[in-house]
């Protein structure tokens, strides 16, 4: 017969705390930076070393000690650092102090979810230091469970003080947190004790003066590389990522948005660095979308697409695929009836992309008169250089003025003459005039007898242009199209005609040797309203190859 006593090694015992293995860590924490300057952190500190010694706990690890809102448990970075070292370290403590739970957590839920973790898969406890409650015992669990609730519920109490204050504030004109690059910010919320004012104040500094002149390069139509390469230049490093999204943000035009107010926009008091006209032509904002189709921004189908212009407004037409049909069109979103099939279709009526092609092909020089073409470039290549020359003494003598300017101002400011805003705002002034006139005029002469040597390549582009833009990927076909008509073209889908109104010099050139020569064989009719005269020093730029 068995006896219980048999299976007395088998029964689980009560865990017992070894004399000598009492280790326990603690965290500390307050909510904002305001409250890291003041004796909070110190206080929670020395009470954890307080109570650790009075229960004969070592404390050997402290994390913490810095600001963290109690709202988001996992975007705490000591906090998650606190809960790492836990899961990591093989000599777990007994332990963790903290002053009181709201100091553990303010997230209800999730932070319970947290405790038990802590508690069943690593047998790690937390002691309320104030209270002295500990989770190692269930009455203990439940309290401290029940005032992490509490501390979430206080969260909300004073959420629904703060939060009608801070609508109010922002409806005010008001700008809520650190104002966006480019402003100079002072005012009650600020937290530089030297810009504390009473009434918010926010102005344009020295870097706004200069975004100023990123705003009009972007209108411009500068790629933002290039505006990251020209900022960089003049003293301001700022991501591809912030200057996209400065792009979208109201802020800069005078106006005031934020969350609270749920898609509600305030008239700013901020002065803007771009007018709104600006900012909306920019963004290209338009409300109006079609239905029935699926509109993409680029596409291989639509090569068109942003070059292509509405004839009745001016506007930029949108490419789209109509699925049911799998047929491509252009369209303006404005006017109605002006759309064209991008292809031409069974019904013999020429698409756009045909219609592109005949343009293109107007504007092709007959092989007989390819010396002619070669003779006329050279010639306005050595006027234009000769005019460069001139141009060049007046860039220098520019330079120079501003140079003894910019030492001026300089000197000024060195003896006090003109405090440190005045100094900074005309400094900016003037860099980026340098700036400007450095990228207009300090271009490297061009070489005519290396030109020469290319002159075929020249030639034969302006014979088989058309050719090129066919055979060519997307972005070729796009580069094309930038280079023969860079202000755009117009469509007219009633006559299917194509209007210009800006076109490449070279080939205003190869028209008129075609014109004046009496090769006007089979030309496609075409409005241009350029006059066609060819002036001497214009600046003619040679085309780039191998696009």
């Amino acid at each position: 017969m068995t006896n219980l006593k048999d299976f007395q090694k088998f029964a689980k015992k009560k865990e017992v705390i070894q004399e000598g293995t009492k280790e326990v860590w603690c965290y500390t924490r307050v909510s904002s930076k305001e409250q890291e300057s003041n004796y909070s952190l110190r206080t929670q500190k020395e009470a954890a070393f307080r109570f650790a010694a009075a229960k004969g706990y070592q404390l050997v690890n402290t994390f913490g000690d810095t600001y963290e809102s109690g709202k988001a448990d996992f975007t705490r970075k000591e906090f998650m650092r606190l809960l790492n070292e836990v899961k990591k370290t093989k000599n777990k403590p007994y332990a963790i102090l903290v002053y009181n739970m709201t100091r553990f957590s303010r997230s209800g839920g999730q932070s319970i979810a947290i405790l038990n973790e802590l508690i069943i898969k690593y047998k790690v406890h937390l002691i309320e230091v104030i209270s002295e409650l500990t989770t190692d015992s269930a009455k203990g669990l439940n309290t401290l469970n029940t005032r992490l609730l509490e501390a979430e519920g206080d969260n909300i109490r004073k959420l629904e003080v703060s939060i009608p204050g801070m609508k109010a504030f922002i409806r005010a004109g008001n700008w809520l947190g650190k104002a966006p690059l480019g402003y100079h910010h002072i005012g009650p919320r600020t937290t530089d004790h030297e810009r504390y004012n009473r009434e918010q104040r926010i102005t344009i500094n020295d870097t706004g003066l200069k975004l100023k002149q990123a705003w009009q390069w972007k209108l411009e139509g500068v790629p933002d590389y290039i505006i990251l390469k020209r900022l960089k230049e003049l003293g301001v490093p700022i991501t591809l990522q912030k200057l996209s999204s400065m792009w979208r943000n109201v802020f800069y035009c005078g106006l005031v948005t934020n969350r609270l107010l749920d898609n509600e926009l305030i008239e700013g008091h901020q002065e803007p660095i771009v007018s709104r006209e600006v900012f909306l032509k920019i963004n290209q904002i338009n409300t109006k979308r079609p239905q029935g189709y699926n509109i993409e921004k680029y596409c291989e189908y639509r090569p068109l697409t942003g070059d292509i212009l509405c004839y009745q407004c001016g506007r930029k037409m949108s490419g789209y695929l109509v699925k049911s049909k799998g047929l491509h069109y252009y369209k303006c979103q404005k006017c109605k009836g002006v759309t064209i099939s991008a292809d031409t279709n069974n019904r013999n009526r020429m698409g756009a992309h045909d219609l592109f092609i005949e343009l293109l092909s107007s504007y092709e020089l007959n092989q007989e008169y390819s010396q002619i073409l070669k003779d006329q470039i050279i010639r306005i290549m050595n006027m234009s250089n000769s005019s460069s020359k001139k141009e060049e003494s007046l860039f220098k003598k520019r330079f120079t003025e501003l140079h003894a300017k910019k030492e001026n101002l300089e000197e000024r400011f060195a003896f006090g003459d003109i405090d440190d805003s005045i100094y900074r705002k005309y400094k900016s002034k003037i860099d980026a005039e340098i700036y400007e006139l450095k990228e207009k005029y300090d271009v490297p002469e061009i070489d005519i007898s290396n030109f020469k040597n290319n002159l075929n390549n020249v030639v034969d582009f302006t014979q088989n242009i058309s050719k090129y833009w066919v055979s060519g990927n997307t972005d070729i076909k796009k580069k094309i199209q930038k280079l023969m008509f860079p202000g755009g073209f117009y469509i007219n889908p009633v006559n299917r005609q194509y209007l210009t109104s800006e076109t490449n010099q070279l080939f205003r050139l190869t028209s008129i040797i075609s014109m004046t020569s009496g090769c006007q064989k089979n030309k496609i009719p075409t409005k241009n309203d350029e006059d066609y005269r060819v002036v001497a020093g214009t600046g003619f730029e040679p085309m780039t190859f191998g696009l």
